[in-house]
């Protein structure tokens, strides 16, 4: 009991009285499902919310204004609003924003019962409506048995109908983490897969939505008991290497960005969020195009501070593989852009924390922790923190040809503009 409160209270420890490198151990994030943290908890590559947890039980002051600019599916809005704070985001993906304000909405007795009775209407009638229409993204029949699509176009055009507007977003996620279940996919891997090795069962869709409905509604209940005002997120702009505001008022900043050669989650989410109606085939072909550590974002034009920064690792790299050379010194052009645009949004003083993790690229480490450190400090930030820990629960998983490319530690940064 002492420890589950000391978790709630701080995420077991200060990082402002570590010392410079301090290494930390986290439990295992499985047993520690609780509040938003456990809506939608498949999506790809979720944070550890331990982090911004502890973080933000240091700001004895309510209502600061906390940004992530690489929002993804709202671990740090869902622990600013249990903080009682402002939470402010962008992010590129329009399931993930959807995901992120599910995760960070509550509700009132009445209305959660209104969400019991929504359920029960659903599971009785899907069967009467017409299926919605078929999403708009190629091959998506494979991945389904005979019917089971159909089946599932129904559900979704039941919710639509059925579900009112404020709790839409809730129910359509809710039905998101249904959907891999009765599919023929693997339920964790990188990318929409079926194995060849091992016959899956399937659920049914009955089955599937109830089993979902029930998770995710325990941890709306729970994040509706513990904080009674929800925080909408503000949304401030989809791209975190291009955005601004028209105040410098944004007290802090807590992000996990994505890694250099990052995992594309554009494809690995595509069936669910298609299903859903947030992306097609030419949308997910623009979130390509933008992702940061995608190859597709190569070509940029590069400052010459990150090229001069980077160009020993740059030619090692080169000499085995040219365009993932390229890559890799785009993704840190992306990562300077954002330092440069988080720190014009920041009050004076304000801090930005950035968790990362290092990268090997054909064979050749990159500590990619330390070169953000010195973009930062360049871009006119004090680098006044530094710890890690081991990363304890991977959330996805696909085959690796070496276990070298899992990364195994996670590097937090703690910067302060000046």
């Amino acid at each position: 009991m002492a420890r589950k409160k000391e978790i709630e209270e701080t995420g077991l420890y200060n990082p402002y009285e570590l010392s410079w490198g301090e290494k930390i151990e986290f439990p295992s994030t499985r047993n520690l499902h609780e509040y938003g943290n456990r809506i939608y908890n498949r999506y790809p590559a979720r944070s550890v919310f331990l982090v911004p947890r502890a973080i933000l039980s240091q700001f004895k002051d309510k209502n600061i204004k906390v940004l992530d600019p690489f929002m993804g599916s709202g671990t740090t809005a869902v622990e600013t609003i249990l903080s009682g704070n402002i939470p402010y985001g962008l992010e590129m993906d329009p399931f993930a924003r959807m995901v992120a304000e599910a995760s960070s909405f509550v509700f009132n007795k009445g209305e959660l019962e209104e969400i019991i009775a929504l359920k029960q209407e659903i599971i009785n009638n899907w069967r009467k409506y017409k299926p919605e229409e078929k999403p708009h993204l190629s091959g998506v029949e494979r991945w389904f048995k005979e019917g089971d699509l159909e089946s599932l176009l129904r559900m979704k055009k039941t919710i639509i109908c059925i579900v009112p507007d404020k709790y839409q977003k809730f129910f359509l996620v809710t039905y998101a983490d249904a959907i891999k279940p009765v599919s023929l996919m693997e339920r964790q891997s990188l990318k929409p897969y079926i194995s060849t090795k091992y016959t899956k069962v399937t659920k049914s869709v009955d089955e599937s939505f109830e089993y979902s409905f029930n998770v995710h509604f325990d941890a709306l209940k729970e994040m509706s008991e513990h904080v009674k005002i929800g925080g909408a997120i503000r949304w401030i702009g989809t791209d975190a290497t291009d955005f601004s505001s028209d105040e410098n008022a944004i007290d802090l900043a807590i992000t996990s960005p994505p890694y250099i050669n990052a995992l594309d989650y554009t494809r690995c989410i595509k069936v669910e969020s298609a299903l859903c109606g947030t992306i097609d085939n030419i949308i997910a072909n623009e979130l390509r195009q933008k992702q940061v550590g995608h190859e597709r974002r190569r070509n940029q034009v590069i400052y010459p501070v990150v090229s001069t920064l980077f160009q020993p690792l740059f030619d090692e790299i080169a000499k085995k593989d040219p365009q993932r050379a390229q890559t890799s010194l785009s993704y840190f052009n992306d990562i300077y852009k954002n330092l440069i645009c988080v720190r014009k949004v920041l009050r004076p003083r304000g801090e930005y924390h950035i968790i990362i993790g290092d990268n090997t690229i054909r064979d050749i480490d990159i500590p990619t922790h330390e070169i953000i450190s010195s973009l930062a400090q360049i871009a006119g930030y004090e680098h006044f923190g530094y710890y890690k820990y081991d990363i304890r629960d991977h959330r996805t998983s696909i085959p690796r040809n070496k276990a070298k490319s899992k990364i195994q530690i996670e590097h937090v940064l703690m910067l302060r503009k000046v």
